[in-house]
């Protein structure tokens, strides 16, 4: 069963890459290599921001080192 989970599962990201390029009507574009380590960077980034600006609503002072 793992084969042909792995082929439908392929088949299905590929049908979702399709239906967003077809829907939004703009080219496929390649995200790049490192995409994935810079969206994860940015996405730490945000979340260390909401979470000092939460303690700071609580009254905390927090300072970055």
């Amino acid at each position: 069963m793992g084969v042909k989970k792995a082929l439908v599962a392929l088949a299905h990201t590929l049908l979702r890459i399709v239906y967003h390029i077809l829907h939004r009507k703009k080219p496929y574009a390649e995200l790049g290599p490192d995409y994935l380590s810079s969206f994860k960077q940015r996405n730490e980034e945000r979340r260390e921001a909401a979470m000092i600006r939460r303690l700071e609503e609580k009254g905390f002072q927090v300072s970055k080192p």
